[in-house]
């Protein structure tokens, strides 16, 4: 609100002391290019409680990114759960220059080492960013990796709001039969659709299929 994008930029490491006073289990990474000039390319943090309380969540983790905006732009990246009250739990940020898959990979790394282990199994759900896709399998080879039930239905080629509907609804069937109810009502209206949705394997986007799906995951990305 007060101030330069350069100044606010120049406090981040007094920001991080003080937060480091009140927050002793406070996580943080900077980057830096390796030139003299030491070029601020990426910001990762996560906060104490997050890191005590989030084996008490659902093992689902929503990641995702967003587009700053201002003189610098850059990409903000985060990670959440669902808490047993139904409420989004932040877990973890990263403000980076761009999503690449080097910057995903650095994300779910540090993401990694303070959360869930490497060799853990636990659900990743996501859009189907062909750079986290690369990323996620790397840094979590145990990981079941879905993709946003919401972000899918928004891709069907259709005009009619009735087939997403359908397919929302086939994405959160804990039955066969509801499965292919829904399934069966995007055939009969919308065949093109149809297509589209056999073309991703429904393990990724159904709470039928999901190997996890007792846990009552609900594929929708939260962010």
């Amino acid at each position: 609100m007060r101030g330069s994008f350069e100044y606010a930029y120049q406090l981040l490491t007094s920001c991080i002391a003080e937060v480091k006073l009140v927050e002793l289990d406070f996580v943080f990474d900077i980057q830096t290019t390796s030139c003299k000039d030491k070029r601020f390319t990426g910001y990762f943090w996560c906060f104490g409680p997050s890191k005590k309380t989030y084996k008490l969540l659902r093992p689902v983790v929503v990641i995702d990114g967003t587009f700053l905006k201002g003189r610098y732009r850059g990409t903000l990246v985060t990670a959440i759960a669902i808490d047993p009250s139904n409420y989004i739990f932040l877990l973890a940020f990263l403000i980076t220059d761009s999503e690449t898959t080097k910057s995903w990979t650095y994300f779910l790394e540090m993401f990694g080492s303070n959360f869930y282990g490497y060799d853990t199994r636990f659900v990743v759900i996501s859009d189907r960013n062909p750079k986290i896709i690369n990323a996620v399998p790397k840094v979590f080879p145990f990981a079941i990796h879905t993709f946003c039930a919401f972000h899918r239905s928004n891709n069907i080629k259709t005009t009619l709001e009735s087939t997403r509907i359908a397919f929302r609804m086939a994405a959160e069937a804990l039955t066969s039969i509801d499965f292919d109810k829904y399934m069966n009502a995007i055939r009969n209206k919308n065949p093109v659709g149809l297509q589209y949705i056999l073309g991703i394997p429904k393990e990724t986007w159904s709470n039928l299929y999901i190997p996890m799906s007792r846990y009552v995951v609900t594929l929708y990305s939260l962010t």
